[in-house]
């Protein structure tokens, strides 16, 4: 991408180049700027017709991204692909959203007072990604968001306690779903589903209960739950995903029950980690059959102690990260402790914070 094509800019930048394709404008604060009116001076030129990507690389302040920002550059800027609105100040995106037909990536994260996104957002038939993490004031999704046939990656928070008529089950091609403080969701969606592509589900700040259908999402390889609570109920507990490969639990008071519905599936993972979580006791027994594994991470769980003879089994191991874990530290100590010749055959072993051993394998 040549010199000419990009091009680092501020909020009170007069003129562009006709060869400038992609803007990134570092200004945080309205205090770097003087007569700022909303807009940056450069959108009034015919030049900022051919802009394909504006975005910016550190947190705004208020009142830096407002409506008339987002409503000009729509208007502006027909080609763009990738619109970054992150942080902005305005309670509604603009419907006209919709004529930006070749955007592929739509960044509203962080938007704190944005309340509502046009129904319009469903034409944009071309759109890749989707975050509306952290939009804390976003009463709903549309319910048309079926119509997003292209989306990879969908990043939300909304006040919803369902999402069983935005449509979103039906997003074939949906790689990566996530959900982050929808302090009133319950229920993602019942019934069967077309997320038969979803790889990735990443769950955080959900207070819950929620009930997540993992009986539908067969393709499923990573998992992260963080400072969420999940209905588990019997049927969720049966059909919880057998084929993971990446599970993640962070400040869970459930890590012990969720770990247990782990015990039937698939011997499939390669990566483990717990962090913050007291109620975690032991390390589960059936760990060493997941012979795959290359990493596994315990961090301040201080309530496990000892670790599982298994465990030097596991031969494909590349990584192992004990921090602050009580007793198990202890144990693991490099060459005195009780379990290190449990553990000393993996490479790269970091132990309360220092490389104990780390080597290249």
């Amino acid at each position: 991408m040549g010199q000419n094509y990009c091009l680092t800019a501020d909020l009170d930048t007069l003129e562009i180049s006709e060869r400038v394709r992609y803007i990134s404008i570092p200004t945080t604060s309205l205090e770097e700027v003087s007569n700022y009116d909303g807009v940056p001076p450069f959108l009034g030129k015919k030049t900022s017709k051919r802009l394909r990507a504006i975005f910016f690389p550190y947190e705004v302040d208020d009142g830096v991204i407002t409506r008339k920002f987002a409503r000009t550059f729509i208007s502006k800027c027909k080609h763009l692909r990738l619109l970054d609105l992150s942080w902005g100040c305005f309670e509604e995106l603009p419907s006209s959203i919709c004529n930006l037909k070749q955007l592929r990536a739509l960044n509203l994260s962080e938007s704190k007072r944005l309340k509502m996104l046009p129904d319009t957002i469903c034409e944009l038939q071309s759109l890749l990604v989707l975050d509306i993490g952290g939009c804390l004031e976003l009463c709903e999704l549309p319910k048309n968001m079926n119509r997003l046939v292209s989306l990879r990656f969908l990043y939300i928070t909304t006040k919803q306690k369902s999402l069983q008529e935005t449509g979103i089950q039906y997003l074939e091609n949906l790689h990566f779903l996530g959900l982050e403080a929808c302090d009133n969701l319950q229920v993602l969606f019942e019934g069967t589903c077309q997320l038969t592509h979803l790889r990735k589900l990443d769950i955080r700040n959900c207070r819950g209960p929620l009930s997540l259908p993992f009986g539908e999402l067969v393709a499923l390889e990573s998992l992260n739950i963080a400072s969420c609570k999940l209905a588990l109920t019997s049927k969720n507990k049966s059909n919880f995903p057998l084929n993971l490969r990446v599970l993640v639990i962070d400040k869970s008071e459930q890590v012990m029950e969720l770990l247990r519905c782990l015990e039937e599936s698939a011997c499939t993972l390669e990566s483990f980690s717990i962090y913050d979580c007291p109620s975690l006791t032991a390390i589960p027994e059936w760990l060493p059959n997941h012979t795959h594994l290359r990493l596994i991470h315990l961090i301040r769980c201080p309530n496990l102690s000892f670790m599982p003879q298994g465990i030097r089994s596991l031969t494909a191991l590349k990584e192992l990260c004990i921090e602050h874990c009580g007793e198990l530290s202890k144990r693991c100590e490099l060459e005195t402790g009780e379990d290190w010749n449990i553990i000393a055959h993996v490479p790269r072993i970091e132990l309360d914070l220092i490389e104990v051993q780390w080597t290249d394998d």
